[in-house]
């Protein structure tokens, strides 16, 4: 395995933690959604600008696409999916977010980017059928998580079609233009100095550090070195892992739907992207 698939992986195993990270923050009862996300990416603008600056790459891009990008895959992706995640298991949240290629390939037959052929239409079909059979058709409180958890991955999934706009810069400019200018919606928000507890303190470095900080390090270097197709398969890695951490943690249950919701997301995903 070559050091580009070996640090995509990196990326897919770390990611796998967050949901589970986010949980143990929560139980401490002293972090937001909105401070826990506003603090992650302060902490990943931070070593992601440092990272881009030592390089000798633009740090910040002054366009609207830039914003924009802030705004829906920094502020509303992690501020929403953080809110889902107090409603719903972080093995769901998890797999859930990871169906965002899916509604990629939904913008780009909405924009008319792309032809929608009928490869690509069963792939969508089969993902949404697995994400039905992830969350289930019950009216209780998991369905609101787990639809917080997709109306946040709608905004992974803006920022990705927006980044095609960006093309001409390298990943690592408009990821660092990205976190610095998601950071003032969050801003707006706040009205007092949050109390966090020192456990949650510990829990949010951990989340701004390891999966979202050096994460994003590994995964823009890993599509340096084998490109962004091959490396965006890895991301394949997180529900897994949020799974396997679940069972061996005895921190959630994990149910036979949740499993064949994973291999129908990971089928229909694949068929949008063999097209």
């Amino acid at each position: 395995m070559n050091k580009g698939m070996v640090l995509a992986g990196t990326a897919g195993v770390l990611w796998g933690t967050i949901p589970l990270a986010v949980k143990q923050v929560y139980a401490t009862g002293s972090a937001t959604a909105l401070e826990m996300s506003f603090f992650r990416f302060v902490i990943a603008a931070v070593l992601v600008g440092g990272l881009a600056r030592t390089k000798k790459q633009p740090i910040l891009l002054r366009n609207k696409w830039s914003v924009l990008m802030g705004f829906w895959g920094v502020f509303w992706m992690s501020f929403i999916s953080f809110y889902g995640i107090n409603y719903t298991s972080a093995v769901n949240a998890t797999i859930l977010f990871n169906s965002n290629p899916l509604l990629v390939a939904v913008l780009v037959m909405g924009l008319r980017w792309e032809t929608v052929t009928a490869r690509t239409l069963a792939g969508v079909v089969l993902g949404i059928a697995g994400v039905v059979v992830v969350s289930g058709l019950r009216a209780d409180i998991h369905l609101l998580g787990d639809l917080l958890v997709l109306i946040g991955a709608f905004g992974w999934a803006v920022y990705t079609v927006l980044g095609y706009k960006l093309k001409e810069h390298s990943s690592l400019t408009v990821t660092s233009s990205s976190l610095f200018w998601g950071l003032p919606f969050f801003m707006t928000f706040f009205r007092e100095v949050p109390a966090i507890s020192n456990v949650g303190w510990l829990w949010i470095l951990y989340i701004g550090l390891i999966p979202t900080a050096f994460a994003f390090a590994c995964y823009i270097k890993a599509v340096d070195l084998i490109g962004s197709t091959h490396a965006a398969v890895f991301q394949y890695l997180a529900p897994v892992v949020a799974v396997i951490v679940s069972v061996a943690c005895g921190l959630e249950e994990v149910t036979l739907l949740q499993v064949a919701g994973v291999v129908m997301i990971i089928g229909g995903i694949e068929l949008v992207r063999s097209q």
